[in-house]
């Protein structure tokens, strides 16, 4: 699984650097957020246009996955 780590990205980039993983990566992929309620919004803002969602990943609370969902 591919992981995106958004540690030392600027606010301003995060779009740019998620619309490109949600262009080139398969689904599921890891994007490390740190625990930062901030970050993790803006990632959820930024995947949602390409039609994917997140969870909180259960075994890491400073990192999200990404995926489709399944209807």
């Amino acid at each position: 699984m591919k992981k995106i780590d958004m540690h030392g990205i600027r606010h301003a980039k995060v779009a740019d650097v998620l619309a490109s993983a949600c262009s080139s990566y398969e689904t599921p992929f890891v994007v490390v957020t740190g625990k930062s309620i901030l970050m993790k919004s803006m990632v959820a803002e930024a995947i949602a246009p390409f039609g994917l969602h997140m969870k909180n990943d259960i075994t890491n609370p400073g990192r999200v996955v990404v995926y489709e969902k399944d209807d």
